[in-house]
């Protein structure tokens, strides 16, 4: 046999390799607005906002007062109560939305896809809150005193270790942090590792929690609703008082699986993640119109990895989170890619609904559009009662029936990071 012919076979094994396809056959949701993705796609179309006066912070002192924060969860009944006391909010968030997604997915991780399965999940700052507790306590007390315990989930990525354990799997266990597009970008990369054949099964996604530490880098930076004075307090995407994102937390999981290992198990199947785009916008003091462009760059490398063209989108999922210039560069972004569509093509804002969950959102995000793909129904935004006429994009006010076949995901990143997602039916 010719070296020739062992070349170009090989080279076609690697083709075939990369022409797997992955799909979400398991969601997993720890939201303001629903435990269970059941809940969360209720109150979603419903338009029933989880945004509210923040009852786990001490905000008297401080002008912003709103946020989305996680109620109602019980860890003990998804994890059961054995070490629970020794884990904080977001590993509780992340491991519950797992054991969810799980079974939503009817999948069990036992010894024979164990080390076939992986678990790749993004966030921001992660347990940024009890790191900076913990070393308050070193420097107060003597480290001779401290419980070794009290060091067992500070890190960033405790709760993703955590997790790998509990749930016993084996592949490889991977923390994303990359800004506000951690999310987005985990799920993206598990795609990728699906593709090429690295694993079968990826439990991907992402978690943030609310604390007191980011809710003062978030308001000394004026990037929360209500905090450039006497505007209102509200997430308005799109609208033209909008003045500021509101703070969320909670943690959004899918199972992802290669089709074919999702068909031989006779798995349902959400959706198909098809393609992915991710671009760097450089430095946050360009111009609008270079960050336009970029925005631009990341919608349109993942529409060419999904091979999706611009007249067969059949949804945008916004990144829209009522800032002021995100929300502008955004719609400007997807009136000047789609040109004659640009005005057409429905866009949903969930954030209006669940607000800003930062590393999270991507993956809230995601959620979402899965279910209204499967659903045929795209949910409302809310609270854009002025469009701004800037933002010259088709905003759904009222949840509407729509076949959607191709929905894109935009995750952008206040500090420069642009990531998209496809999800299709397949």
């Amino acid at each position: 046999m010719s070296p020739i012919f062992l070349v170009g076979f090989r080279s076609w094994i690697t083709k075939l390799s990369m022409n797997k396809k992955t799909v979400i056959t398991g969601i997993g949701v720890v939201s303001p607005i629903g435990i269970g993705h059941q809940d969360f796609w209720k109150n979603l179309v419903s338009g029933n906002s989880g945004i509210t006066p923040m009852e786990s912070l001490d905000l008297s002192k401080y002008e912003c007062k709103n946020g989305a924060e996680v109620k109602n969860l019980d860890p003990a009944e998804f994890l059961g109560r054995k070490g629970l006391r020794y884990l904080h909010k977001g590993t509780k968030f992340l491991a519950s939305s797992i054991k969810l997604a799980l079974d939503d997915a009817n999948l069990n991780i036992d010894d024979e896809i164990s080390s076939r399965t992986g678990i790749l999940i993004g966030t921001s700052l992660g347990n940024f809150s009890q790191t900076t507790d913990y070393f308050h306590d070193i420097v107060r007390e003597e480290p001779s005193e401290l419980s070794p315990m009290q060091s067992y989930d500070v890190a960033l990525n405790s709760s993703i270790n955590y997790a790998s354990v509990f749930f016993k799997i084996k592949g490889f266990a991977r923390t994303i942090s990359s800004g506000f597009t951690s999310g987005i970008d985990a799920i993206g990369n598990a795609h990728r590792l699906i593709q090429n054949g690295k694993a079968d099964v990826i439990i991907a996604g992402g978690v943030e929690q609310i604390s007191l530490d980011l809710y003062m880098i978030f308001l000394l930076r004026k990037m929360l609703s209500g905090s450039h004075g006497a505007d209102s307090e509200i997430s308005m995407p799109f609208d033209k008082r909008r003045n500021g994102f509101i703070m969320s937390e909670g943690s959004y999981v899918f199972v992802m699986e290669e089709l074919d290992f999702a068909l031989s198990r006779g798995a349902k199947v959400y959706g198909e993640v098809s393609g992915f785009g991710t671009i760097f916008a450089g430095n946050k003091k360009y111009d609008t119109g270079r960050r336009v462009e970029k925005a631009q760059s990341a919608m349109k490398a993942c529409m060419d990895d999904a091979n999706i063209s611009l007249q067969d989108l059949d949804l945008i999922q916004a990144n829209g989170n009522s800032g002021r210039l995100s929300d502008h560069i955004e719609a400007q972004a997807i009136f000047e890619l789609f040109e004659k569509r640009g005005d057409e093509i429905p866009v949903c804002a969930v954030k209006s609904i669940v607000g800003e969950c930062y590393g999270a959102s991507g993956a809230m995000q995601t959620a979402a559009t899965a279910l209204a793909i499967q659903n045929s129904l795209i949910p409302p935004t809310i609270n854009c009662e002025e469009k701004d006429p800037e933002c010259n994009v088709n905003i759904i006010h009222q949840k509407q029936a729509c076949k959607i076949n191709t929905a894109l995901v935009n995750s952008f990143d206040y500090t420069g990071n642009n990531s998209c997602l496809m999800v299709k039916k397949l």
